[in-house]
């Protein structure tokens, strides 16, 4: 089944609210003052007035309250959103796949000093990063995590922390590298435990 088109929102808060295309049309041409095209709006006037869109005072036709309300609704679907939501990046179970990913650490410290398992506010953040900058399923990351820590369970001197894991800026550098990113693409890839892994970026 294909995707519905974004913009079939539109549509259907303008049916939800009794309104057809072109009455909805109409009282957005209202709204800027400018003359409606294609259209005879005579007999849509005559119905948004009979259902209360509209007023007509001194010869000019007003929005009524609830006129404002729904332009300003469907409105909202126009403005650019600069900064995708958690759920947009990783999907709607994301908080359940993150707590998944994070218990796949061992419960203790490291030699290093750092906690394995980091807090999940920290993991929400490194995975915002990850899936804004790689194109790897849930499914695929829990193989990969669960391969890196399974090379690591009987000697964790070299083992990184959860958060580390996902993302780490080395010293004196302005970017971020990932093993989670190395061993997504081993996992994907089919290569032996011994094989290097291939570091894949995503193109944006």
């Amino acid at each position: 089944m294909s995707k519905l088109l974004k913009q079939m929102e539109l549509f259907d808060m303008i049916t939800t609210a009794e309104l057809t295309p072109n009455q909805y049309y109409l009282l957005c041409c209202i709204n800027d003052s400018v003359t409606p095209i294609r259209m005879n709006f005579r007999l849509e006037l005559k119905s948004l007035i009979e259902d209360k869109w509209i007023v007509e005072k001194e010869n000019k036709y007003l929005l009524e309250p609830k006129s404002h309300t729904i332009i300003n609704q469907v409105e909202k679907l126009f403005k650019i959103q600069k900064t995708k939501t958690s759920t947009q990046l990783m999907n709607k179970n994301y908080k359940e796949n993150i707590l998944v990913f994070k218990n796949l650490f061992p419960n203790k410290k490291l030699p290093s000093g750092r906690a394995a398992r980091s807090a999940t506010k920290n993991l929400e953040t490194c995975f915002r990063w990850f899936f804004e900058n790689h194109d790897y399923s849930w499914d695929l990351i829990l193989k990969a995590t669960e391969r890196y820590v399974s090379e690591y369970e009987l000697d964790d001197k070299y083992m990184t922390c959860s958060q580390y894991f996902i993302r780490k800026q080395p010293a004196g550098t302005r970017t971020f590298i990932s093993k989670l990113a190395d061993y997504c693409e081993l996992v994907e890839s089919g290569a032996e435990m011994d094989d290097k892994p291939i570091f894949r970026q995503k193109v944006v």
